[in-house]
């Protein structure tokens, strides 16, 4: 061979590594529709996060200005509404079929038995009350923070197996 069509040869070689290293970058990127699909189940996962926070800090805020017999009653009230908030998605999941219903299903129960036992840490505790009452939040935002990075992670890996042809060429 000559020198002229080595350097071709080579030329042609860095062209197409070239061209396999865009691909794969390509590959490699998400698309927009799918980023906001993503993004989607994220934000309303902050959603219901900043729902639950309110809702506590307005029970913590509530102990403060109302009366014993009245902030007692709504505690229990707002349980037993949050109980069957909570078995309506462990109906509908069954139903469904759906494991993400089954999921904010057990997180509004544990809201609910969370208030419900506020009800004795408010007669038992009651002098650090609103400080245990304001543990919880953070508690709950810990979760979401981890349950929000597990679903991206989770929807990312999902993605990248979906693209992955491996399998439908090992079948053929």
């Amino acid at each position: 061979m000559d020198k002229k069509t080595e350097k071709e040869l080579k030329k042609m070689q860095e062209e197409n590594i070239q061209k396999l290293d865009e691909e794969i970058k390509q590959n490699k990127k998400i698309p927009k529709e799918y980023k906001k699909k993503m993004n989607i189940q994220i934000l309303f996962n902050i959603l219901i996060i900043l729902v639950m926070s309110l809702y506590l800090i307005c029970l913590n805020v509530s102990s403060l200005y109302l009366e014993t017999k009245v902030y007692l009653k709504s505690i229990k009230v707002f349980s037993i509404a949050l109980a069957i908030i909570s078995v309506v998605y462990f109906e509908l999941s069954y139903r469904k079929d759906n494991e993400k219903l089954f999921l904010y299903g057990s997180e509004v129960l544990a809201l609910a038995v969370i208030t419900l036992f506020s009800v004795y840490g408010y007669e038992i505790y009651f002098h650090s009350f609103n400080k245990i009452l304001a543990i919880i939040p953070i508690c709950f935002v810990i979760y979401y923070i981890i349950k929000i990075l597990i679903i991206r992670n989770r929807m990312k890996k999902k993605y990248y197996q979906d693209q992955n042809d491996i399998s439908d060429i090992v079948k053929k």
